[in-house]
C-alpha cells in the first residue's frame, strides 16, 4: 500500500512549493484517492490498509469506478485521481479505469506495489494511456534495510528494477520513503539514490502509527523537528523535487527560515501574510484531499477514519464541500491547544490524522510537533 499523493504539489530545488495552480480547497480538492483495492502480495510494516491477499467481493465495480470519475471531473478544479490500494495491479480493469479518467481530462497516478505484475510492459500501457507519473516506495539505500522494512526478501532489486524500466518507457516515477526512528538514518543515502535512478520527485512520507505502521516506530517530536530542519536544508541540493506527506510542520520550518533570513518576526505578521510566504497548497486530511474506499466508502483521508458517505449513494462533491466533518477540519479556528493558539496554523495545522491516531481527538494538537507559539503554556 502507497500512501503518497503521486504528481501532487511539490517544492522544486531552491524553491518553494510550485507548478500547480491556485485551488479553493473550501470548495476543490487537489488530489482524490481511490483505493481501488486492499489486495496486494505484500505484507509492509507501516500499511495503513493492512493489505490483503485477495480482493474484497464488495469492492467498487467497473462501472462504479466510471461513475467516481464522472462525479470528480464535476469540480471546479479538476483534481488529481490517484489509483493507489493495496495494489492496483490486482484489479484487472485497472486500463479501462485510467483510459476512462484520462478521457475526462482527469491527472492520472497510479501507485503500484513492488511485486511481479509490475513489468515493463504494463508500465508501457499506462503511458500510452496517458497516465501522468507512477510511485514505488522504497525504504531503504540497500536490499538489506528496505527487504526488512516491507517484509519481504526481494522487493529492493524488485524496486530498482521497476525504477529502470519506468525509464526505459518514459513513465515519469516518484519514489516514496516511510520515514520512522530507524529509517531516518538513511535519508542522506536515499536521497543520493533517488538522484541517481533519475526520479522526478521525493515524497517523504511521516509515518501516522494506524494499521500497521506501529506507535514504537514512530519519531520523537524533536526527531521529526531535526528532519524538517535537515530536508530544508538539503532539499536544494537535490535534483529532483521534493514534497513531504502528513509531514505539515515543515511548512512551518520552511518559513521560519525565510523569516529568519528576512529579518521577519511572525508575531508581527497577520495571518493572509504568514499564508503568503508559503505560495504552494495547503493541504490536510479534509482539506484539499479526500480518499475513496475500496467499498465506496469516502474519508477527509486514508489516515482518518470518518466515514462520510458513500459514493454508491452519495455524491463526493457535495460531501466534499457541504459535510460538517469536512467543514470543520478546514477551519483553523477549530484547532485546539497549541495549534488553535500557533500564528502558522494557516500554512500548518498539524496532521490531523495523526493528532486522532494518538488522542482521539481530529482537532487536538499536533502530537509529534515540539513548538509553542510565543505567550502559550503547555499543558
Amino acid at each position: 500500500m502507497t500512501p503518497h499523493p503521486v504528481g501532487h504539489p511539490a517544492s522544486r530545488p531552491g524553491s518553494h512549493p510550485a507548478g500547480m495552480p491556485k485551488v479553493n480547497t473550501d470548495r476543490d480538492p487537489v488530489v482524490v484517492f481511490w483505493e481501488m483495492t486492499r489486495a496486494c502480495a505484500l505484507a509492509c510494516e507501516h500499511c495503513r490498509a493492512e493489505a490483503q491477499p485477495k480482493r474484497h467481493p464488495l469492492e467498487l465495480s467497473t462501472q462504479d469506478g466510471f461513475r467516481l470519475m464522472d462525479r470528480i471531473a464535476g469540480f471546479d478544479h479538476k483534481p488529481i485521481i490517484v489509483l493507489s490500494g493495496g495494489d492496483p495491479f490486482m484489479r484487472r480493469d485497472l486500463f479501462e479505469v485510467v483510459e476512462y479518467a484520462v478521457g475526462l481530462g482527469l491527472t492520472v497516478s497510479v501507485s503500484p506495489s513492488a511485486t511481479a505484475l509490475a513489468t515493463k510492459e504494463r508500465f508501457q500501457r499506462l503511458v500510452d494511456l496517458g497516465v501522468s507519473r507512477v510511485s514505488f516506495s522504497l525504504d531503504g539505500p540497500n536490499a538489506e534495510s528496505h527487504d526488512a522494512f516491507r517484509g519481504f526478501a526481494g522487493t529492493f532489486d524488485r524496486t530498482i528494477q521497476m525504477f529502470r524500466d519506468a525509464n526505459e518507457v518514459g513513465l515519469e516515477f516518484q519514489v516514496n520513503t516511510t520515514i520512522t526512528n530507524t529509517t531516518r538514518e538513511y535519508l542522506p543515502q536515499m536521497a543520493e539514490l533517488v538522484g541517481a535512478e533519475g526520479a522526478a520527485l521525493w515524497d517523504l512520507f511521516l509515518l501516522v502509527p494506524v494499521g500497521r505502521g506501529m506507535q514504537e516506530s514512530l519519531m520523537s517530536p524533536e526527531q521529526h523537528e531535526e528532519t524538517f530542519n535537515w530536508i530544508a536544508s538539503e532539499r536544494s541540493n537535490w535534483p529532483f523535487m521534493s514534497k513531504t506527506t502528513l509531514g505539515q510542520p515543515f511548512r512551518r520550518v520552511a518559513v521560519q527560515k525565510r523569516l529568519a533570513a528576512e529579518g521577519l518576526k511572525v508575531e508581527d505578521m497577520s495571518p493572509g501574510e504568514v499564508r503568503g510566504m508559503w505560495p504552494g497548497p495547503v493541504t490536510n486530511d479534509g482539506k484539499g484531499i479526500f480518499f475513496v474506499s475500496h467499498t465506496g466508502d469516502i474519508y477527509p483521508s486514508g489516515f482518518l477514519p470518518y466515514r462520510t458517505g458513500n459514493v454508491r449513494v452519495d455524491d463526493p462533491v457535495e460531501v466534499y464541500r457541504e459535510n460538517p466533518v469536512f467543514e470543520t477540519l478546514r477551519d483553523p479556528a477549530a484547532l485546539k491547544g497549541k495549534c488553535g493558539a500557533c500564528p502558522f496554523n494557516v500554512i500548518c495545522g498539524g496532521s490531523r490524522a495523526r493528532s486522532f491516531a494518538m488522542t482521539d481527538d481530529p482537532l487536538s494538537s499536533e502530537p509529534c510537533c515540539p513548538y509553542l507559539p510565543a505567550g502559550f503554556l503547555a499543558a
